[in-house]
Parts: C-alpha cells; sequence; structure tokens
C-alpha cells in the first residue's frame, strides 16, 4: 500500500514549510493525486487523516482530489488520457505482467514511468509520449495561519 509511504511524505512537507514559514499551524491543504499514480483516494485519504495528529496539522481543511492523465504525442502532437491508454494497455501479453501474491499487475502500477514503453500515439503509432499531467501527488494550495 504506497498511499500511506505517500501521505506519509506529504504530511512531513507540510510540516516543514510550517516551521519553515515560522507559521502556527496548517489551515488549508489542497492536493492533487495524477491518476497515473493509482492510488485509491479514499485510502489516500483515511492514510492522510490517521497521520495527521502534529498539532501543526489539527483542524485543516483537507482536499484531494483526483488529477486525469493526459498524454501527448512528441510527433504529431495528439492528446488522449487514460481510456485510449488502457485500451492498449489491456492487450499486454501475460508474460510482462508483475506476478503478485493475489493477482497480475502491470509494471506500470509500480514504474508508472514505463508508459511510453507499453503505449503508442493513437493516431501516429509513434513512442514519443509525454504525460502532459496526471503522473504525481502534487501540494497545491497550502494556507498557513501565522505564528504568534
Amino acid at each position: 500500500m504506497h498511499e500511506l509511504s505517500l501521505a506519509q511524505s506529504l504530511v512531513g512537507s507540510v510540516i516543514e514549510e510550517v516551521k519553515k514559514h515560522g507559521a502556527k499551524r496548517a489551515i488549508e491543504i489542497d492536493v492533487s493525486i495524477g491518476e497515473l499514480m493509482q492510488l485509491d483516494r479514499d485510502i489516500f485519504v483515511e492514510a492522510l487523516g490517521s497521520i495527521m495528529t502534529d498539532p501543526a496539522l489539527k483542524g485543516a481543511k483537507l482536499e484531494v482530489n483526483v488529477e486525469k492523465a493526459v498524454f501527448s504525442c512528441g510527433k504529431c502532437g495528439s492528446k488522449w488520457g487514460m481510456d485510449e491508454a488502457s485500451k492498449q494497455l489491456a492487450d499486454i501479453e501475460d508474460d510482462l505482467l508483475v506476478l503478485e501474491p493475489d493477482s497480475k499487475e502491470l509494471p506500470l502500477h509500480f514504474l508508472p514511468e514505463l508508459y511510453p514503453a507499453f503505449v503508442r500515439c493513437p493516431k501516429c503509432g509513434s513512442s514519443d509520449i509525454l504525460l502532459s499531467q496526471g503522473g504525481t501527488v502534487k501540494l497545491k494550495k497550502l494556507v498557513l495561519r501565522a505564528g504568534e
């Protein structure tokens, strides 16, 4: 469950920012999780809630949104989302999947950076694929209450 480790990293970063700015506490935290990260939003929010125990985070309003993945072709400029990418990924051969105790997973679940190896531009077939958005966890907005 990488939701917990990402939540811990985010909480650590927020606490660091509170201290760096000499603030009393965070009052608003706005986060986006990229669709490509394949995080379960509810588990991520639950993980954040369970570890936001530092006084600098008490009572902070938490907003977590999923940012849609957008791919673009470096050759023809075409853009598309996960629906198209998922169609292509459905055709991946079994021997390229990672065997887990209870399932087989796409290697992309563990290394999202591998998308260009598995996805082609639906318009021109190029593998020169760029991820324009939806590939990271971002702290989009942090509102702090000034210290006394």
